[in-house]
């Protein structure tokens, strides 16, 4: 354990000195200092070499002298590689100033560098100059505090080039550049200095706030830390590396096994272009160079006027709703303000942007400005890895006075035509569009930004700006103000006049409507706690409303309550009576209570059990109910309905509904909720498994799966067994995606490795003839390999060759190429943290390039109806023009909390509202689940059965269909040790390994003679470690949930709870099958770890099906009505064209103008 000093430092550590010395990264190409943080923990690795010497003093620098780093220096040593290096520090003393760096091994001072590397080392003696300079101004102060950041950086600027060596520029925005840019070692030098007044001056907080402000995170990108094994003590050089070093240039690999991603050229410039400038901050600082900050600075792009004398321009365009005069523009300074520009403003000291809305005079003859903040992208989620001149319109408005306006800003709102057709255009007009602000920014002109989309953090997305939107139309309207005040008015209950409904959060309440109410208002406090498990966990309360009651002491009608009638559920009675009962019963009471309209949580219904709608295989995600019986809670019993008790049931307007459920349907009648599959999204599913994700989808009704690709060869059978329409190629993406731009002539704006283009050269005609096309293809969809960020941190190096191997660069790649209407990505949960974020904020970043919508959230499916705790981000992209689809409101009770994202340091944002306090269903249990399954022994093989028993609860009714033969009900067969532990186990729920110490028997006798320990060594040895590991060697509990489905389900595995709860085995395939939402009818292919990999890897169905009704409300609204009586609904559909047969004229159409030639030519 190594001793730190009170500073932070390690001591005790030997001391050396290094000459003649390099800094370089993994892949031996040379790297700044300043990439490594001062102080621990390492974020970038970063190696050492040089030749080692006795510490002489020569080490030290003087500021004040001439640029001796540069100068040769000719000393002897011994040559020394040295290994990671964790920290460096710089030491001062007068004008004089060290640099050290230390390794696990020792601390060693960096003499003079080697000529190569003098030009990296010199950025960082001359920030020192400068930081010395400024404490020496600061210092001169009668009150530091009277030096503002802004001062000091006037004053820096004021510098003479040839009299003060601390010259950066006679700009000051470049000096402020400079200084944020080298930041850190300024806070250091700062840090270390005896006046403690020089740590909290104005400017020392001023710099930090604008290395915030910029998102200045170059050097904080979490890497994963690389553990190093302990060295001896009396060792010093460690081994040497057993590749050559080569100064400035990078390692030759050998070939690796994985092969890299395919690429289009704007997603391969994205991601190439954010890691090769992570990788060249120090290159830049060794050429001598200020470089360039992410985002430029506001006062440099603006046209600050020289008066500011402030005038309207034009004729009054109308009246505010208060009969203020509006205008289209004003001349502010000389410069032009106009309705749709952007101006600049100061808020709380800081420079932001504003979108004019509108223009006015007030009634004390001001002129006043209305408009929106437009925020840098650096601001939003994509932190670094927005483009620095995209701002994003916001919903935060404010209304200031045209003399507070700073400056003009050059914008405009970017609109792109849409569609793969365009998309080679589109590209080119963003080249030239780069190539000019890069001109401009060497020309040092203002830089001219552009807006595409709104961001908003609240609703967790971007959403393309529409021509139909309402703004900058300067109306005086203002669609934020606006939907401000309708949240304000949508909170507040409002009820008529009548007393006969009320609106509360935006829904209309009837009485004699039925609604959900908190369970919190129907359970004493003790009850009410803080539930820790699912079972503890209660849905809401279904309630009848039956009157309203105004409070006598209100005057205003707007203070009520509303007396309502409760119904109970099954779960209410028993947990037995819970599991034989179907999930959507309720029954009748004479229970009323008086509640306050903030108790209700939304609409439902309850029918009749003959009306209800017909459902789907397995899938509730209708808020309605059926009634039969009454409860009476006095006596805890149910009877059959009284003859006197009428219930009011929920009204059905569907009339087709109702003719089918009553044998009165007619023939050939259409039911106009089920999308034909003519008009279902072509679907393309990448990196499909066994199809999990497809089947939610396409039970959803919203798409059909036309085109699937998958790399193993076990899990693409099982998609072709399960989706047998489907056409599957059982092939690497990247080589798919290069045989289709090469069919399409696009080869050359195809980056993919020489392996890629041979095997898709390769590739039979059949398989080419079947490859999708740009155009055919509506909805691209899939999970991209998770491994890299559900723990194995690919990018532990930093480097731009680690990141190419993510097959995330050929997913995207494929919504670039395709430009589909629709985009959906599904990974693990710590997907949108792995890496600091940053893959996560680059997937979000290329998409918006591309020119999507996009919004993001992460869901746990055991909330969408399974027994299953599983966390899954996902991310959505809808093309300009669509409807981005809403998340699915979770409908069964699961004990997890909100699932939020980090937007930035002081915000989150979650997709769905947490389900511990109610929703509209109990949550499956493991007894729901698999319950009904017939009893096996340890390594079951036998893979059809009979079930043995019908099934029980509603969840095993729905997940066995129409089934008769059971499958896939086999096992893994564990050893005759872990056998004999699973067979110690208690059947009880919770119970795990830590069972195994309360037996009297320490060691087991095998068959064999041998003894072996009842609990393994090196668990019994860190038992207080991992959380006390557990659940390892665990059983799963019949009134609990399921831990998240793995792909090889293993007793002293990362999630060791697989054993039966009442039998002594690991879980069957079906019973993981299930798990997941898998009916009995699907099918999986291979040995046994083949089908659990499957399932392990998929998508829940349930999940996936909630995911597509949202998407089939966004992109096929339900919004066709018939008028009349039901003979003239019928006369109107019978007279109709099938909207489906139009959808596929409409197509045909659709690709004859693009492809410029007859509907019928072949």
């Amino acid at each position: 354990m190594e001793e730190e000093s009170s500073n932070g430092y390690v001591v005790n550590q030997p001391r050396r000195i290094v000459h003649n010395w390099a800094l370089y990264n993994s892949e031996t190409s040379l790297i700044s200092l300043e990439l490594l943080p001062m102080m621990r923990p390492t974020d970038e690795t970063i190696f050492g070499a040089g030749l080692l010497a006795e510490d002489d003093g020569s080490s030290w620098f003087c500021l004040d002298g001439s640029d001796i780093s540069t100068q040769s220096h000719d000393c002897k040593g011994i040559p020394i590689y040295l290994n990671q290096i964790k920290e460096w520090m710089i030491e001062y003393d007068s004008s004089m100033v060290s640099i050290s760096i230390r390794t696990n091994v020792a601390w060693y001072r960096l003499g003079k560098p080697s000529t190569q590397y003098a030009p990296w080392h010199e950025p960082i003696l001359k920030t020192a100059r400068v930081a010395f300079s400024i404490i020496s101004l600061l210092v001169k102060q009668a009150r530091m505090a009277r030096l503002s950041f802004r001062d000091v950086i006037k004053r820096v600027s004021q510098f003479q080039k040839n009299d003060n060596k601390a010259y950066i520029s006679s700009d000051p925005s470049a000096v402020e550049r400079y200084l944020v840019l080298h930041g850190k070692v300024i806070l250091q030098i700062f840090a270390k200095h005896p006046k403690k007044e020089l740590k909290k001056c104005a400017f020392i907080t001023g710099l930090a706030s604008k290395m915030e402000e910029r998102h200045h995170t170059k050097w904080a990108i979490k890497k994963r830390r690389k553990i190093l094994p302990k060295k001896p003590k009396n060792k010093i050089l460690p081994k040497k590396p057993k590749r050559k070093l080569r100064i400035g240039k990078g390692y030759v690999a050998s070939k690796r096994s994985a092969m890299q991603a395919t690429k289009t050229h704007l997603v391969d410039r994205i991601w190439g272009q954010y890691y090769s400038e992570f990788e060249a901050i120090g290159a830049e600082n060794g050429k001598g160079k200020v470089q360039e900050e992410r985002q430029n600075e506001e006062e440099n792009d603006v046209e600050e006027p020289s008066v500011m004398e402030t005038r309207w321009e034009g004729d009054i365009l109308g009246r505010t709703s208060a009969g203020e005069p509006l205008y289209q523009q004003a001349l502010v300074g000389g410069e032009v303000v106009a309705v749709g520009g952007a101006v600049l403003l100061e808020v709380n000291e800081t420079s932001v942007i504003y979108f004019v809305e509108y223009m006015f005079e007030s009634s004390d003859h001001c002129k006043m400005l209305h408009g929106r903040h437009l925020q840098r992208g650096s601001e939003t989620v994509l932190g670094n890895a927005a483009n620095e001149r995209e701002l994003f319109l916001t919903n935060a408005c404010m209304t200031v006075q045209l003399k507070d306006i700073k400056g003009t800003v050059s914008f405009e709102i970017r609109s792109r035509p849409w569609g793969h057709q365009y998309r080679k255009e589109n590209n080119a007009a963003d080249e030239l569009d780069r190539a000019r602000a890069e001109e401009r920014k060497a020309q040092h002109l203002p830089a001219e930004y552009f807006c595409k989309c709104l961001y908003s953090p609240v609703r967790g997305g971007f959403f393309s700006l529409q021509p139909n939107d309402d703004i900058s139309s300067g109306s005086g309207s203002c669609t934020s103000c606006k939907m401000r005040e309708e949240k304000n008015e949508r909170s507040k209950p409002k009820l008529n006049a009548t007393k006969t409904r009320f609106v509360f959060n935006g829904v209309d309440y009837c009485m004699e409507d039925y609604a959900y109410v908190n369970h919190k208002f129907f359970y004493k406090p003790e009850e009410d706690k803080k539930f820790e498990t699912n079972v503890d966990s209660k849905s809401f309360v279904v309630c009848q409303l039956l009157e309203v009651v105004v409070s006598k002491v209100s005057s205003l009608n707007d203070l009520f309550e509303v007396i309502v009638r409760r119904f109970y559920r099954p779960e209410d009675m028993s947990p037995d009576k819970a599991f034989t009962s179907d999930i959507q019963e309720v029954y009748y009471s004479e229970d009323v209570y008086i509640l306050p309209p903030g108790a209700i949580e939304g609409k439902c219904e309850v029918r009749k059990k003959h009306d209800m709608p017909l459902s789907n295989d397995y899938l509730t995600l209708d808020n309605i109910f059926f009634c039969e019986l009454f409860y009476d809670s006095s006596r805890d019993s149910l009877y059959q309905m009284p003859v006197h008790i009428k219930p009011k049931f929920s009204s059905i307007k569907d009339d087709t509904l109702l003719r089918k459920l009553k044998g009165e349907g007619i023939e050939g009648e259409t039911d106009y909720d089920e999308l034909p599959k003519e008009m279902r999204l072509a679907t393309l599913d990448i990196f499909a498994g066994c199809g999990g994700l497809s089947k939610g989808l396409e039970q959803s009704g919203v798409s059909e799966t036309k085109w699937a690709i998958e790399y193993e060869e076990p899990a693409g059978q099982a998609f072709k067994q399960n989706h047998p329409e489907s056409t599957v190629f059982v092939n690497n993406c990247n080589v798919i995606l290069r045989a289709i731009m090469e069919k399409c002539g696009d080869k050359d704006e195809c980056l993919s490795t020489t392996e890629a283009n041979e095997l898709a050269a390769k590739l039979d005609e059949e398989q080419k003839l079947a490859l999708p096309l740009p155009g055919q293809v509506d909805f691209i969809n899939g999970g991209p390999p998770c491994q890299g960020f559900s723990g194995m941190n690919r990018f532990q190096e930093g480097s731009w060759s680690k990141v190419q191997r993510e097959m995330i660069l050929a997913f995207l790649s494929f919504a670039e190429y395709f430009r589909p209407r629709y985009f959906l990505l599904e990974n693990v949960r710590n997907f949108v943290s792995f890496n600091g974020g940053q893959t996560f904020k680059l997937t979000l970043a290329s998409l918006l390039e591309m020119g999507y919508q996009v919004r993001f959230g992460v869901l746990e499916a055991g909330a969408y109806g399974v027994s299953q705790s599983r966390k899954r981000a996902f991310i959505w992209a809808a093309a300009p023009g669509e409807v981005l689809p809403e998340w699915p409101e979770p409908m069964h009770v699961f004990g997890t909390p909100e699932l939020k994202i980090k937007l930035s340091k002081r915000s989150h944002y979650a997709a769905v509202r947490s389900t511990q306090y109610g929703a509209p269903f109990r949550s499956i249990t493991v007894k729901d689940t698999i319950n009904d399954l017939p009893p096996i022994e340890n390594g079951e093989s036998e893979t059809n059965r009979e079930y043995g028993a019908d099934p029980v609860s509603w969840f095993q009714k729905k997940i066995r269909g129409n089934m008769f033969v059971l499958t896939d009900h086999i096992c893994k067969e564990m050893d005759e040790t872990n056998l004999i532990r699973c067979k110690n186990i208690p059947k009880t729920p919770g119970a795990d390994w830590r069972d195994l110490k309360n037996l009297k028997k320490k060691k087991i006798k095998l068959s064999n003679g041998k003894m072996v320990d009842m609990i393994p060594a090196w668990l019994r040895n860190k038992a207080k470690t991992h959380n006390g590991w557990k659940g390892l060697f665990g059983r799963l509990d019949m009134e609990g949930s399921f831990a998240t489905s793995i792909t090889d389900p293993r007793p002293m595995g990362m999630v060791g709870m697989c054993f039966h709860p009442e039998q002594d085995r690991i879980i069957s395939v079906r019973e993981c099958a299930r798990s997941q939402g898998f009916p009995d009818s699907y099918e999986f292919v291979g040995k046994i770890l083949d089908k659990h990999r499957q399932i392990g890897n998929a998508v829940p169905p349930p999940l996936a099906f909630a995911l597509g009704r949202k998407l089939k409300e966004a992109g096929f609204p339900d919004s066709y009505e018939f008028v009349g009586k039901i003979l003239d609904k019928h006369r109107q559909i019978g007279n109709a064209v099938p909207p489906p047969l139009a959808f596929a004229l409409g197509r045909k159409l659709k690709e004859a103008v693009l492809l410029k030639k007859p509907p019928l030519q072949q």
